[in-house]
């Protein structure tokens, strides 16, 4: 099986380094850096997940990828499941981290993201809309300073992209047609995708496991790395 970590909301494939460094060993491992994000800051974001989850695809068959497990986190889950209903052939199984069949934006910080994609010049990287605080919950020292050195790469135009792509991403009452082998892990501290997303997520995706971890926040994936990698490499036996 290969792995693909798709990245959330104004992050970039940085934020997957501790994945990359414990999977890249015994598993063909890509990070996705979508356009406007990480290493493609001067391209053209996606407005709509369905492009995005389409150019996740197209990479991991340019990189002669196949088999593949999505793992995505927040919008990047909203991607993994979109692919899934798309090309479910493609794929062995879906790894959904801190998501939700359906996301929301609150009208203050889409106007706040308007407007400063208005005003920024195209490639540039702005400071983050959500502090860091906000995300993360009573991670040590060592966590909060690797995650504010990976958070937030994207330029103004990409973080408005995606905001508009999260606001507009709804597979309520659809995900039950997704029949792949999925793990739902977030942290039971989760303010953007809380818990009841979770749950909704495991009692309707048919093959769904659900891992909960204990005051944890929206970066599972960071706040408790070793523990976040074990669980995926017990779901890759499982599947």
């Amino acid at each position: 099986m290969d792995l693909v970590f798709v990245h959330g909301a104004a992050d970039s494939a940085a934020v997957w380094d501790r994945q990359i460094e414990h999977f890249g060993g015994r598993h063909r491992v890509l990070a996705v850096d979508l356009p406007g994000h990480g290493e493609r800051l001067a391209e053209k974001a996606f407005q709509h997940v369905h492009d995005s989850s389409d150019e996740v695809l197209r990479l991991a068959d340019q990189e002669g990828l196949s088999d593949l497990v999505l793992v995505g986190h927040s919008l990047g889950g909203a991607i993994a499941l979109t692919a899934a209903m798309r090309s479910p052939n493609a794929m062995r199984g879906l790894v959904l981290a801190g998501s939700g069949a359906r996301l929301h934006m609150a009208a203050a910080l889409m106007e706040v993201a308007q407007e400063r994609a208005s005003q920024a010049p195209g490639d540039q990287i702005v400071e983050r809309l959500i502090p860091l605080s906000e995300v993360v919950h009573q991670a040590s020292f060592e966590v909060s300073t690797w995650i504010a050195e990976r958070f937030g790469r994207a330029t103004a135009r990409a973080v408005y992209a995606d905001f508009l792509a999260l606001d507009s991403f709804d597979l309520m009452g659809r995900i039950e047609e997704i029949g792949l082998p999925t793990l739902v892990i977030a942290g039971d501290h989760d303010r953007w995708t809380p818990p009841k997303f979770q749950h909704y997520l495991a009692e309707h995706l048919p093959r769904a496991r659900l891992v909960l971890f204990e005051n944890t926040g929206h970066y599972p994936f960071v706040e408790q790395a070793a523990r976040f990698n074990a669980e995926l490499e017990q779901f890759l036996t499982e599947i």
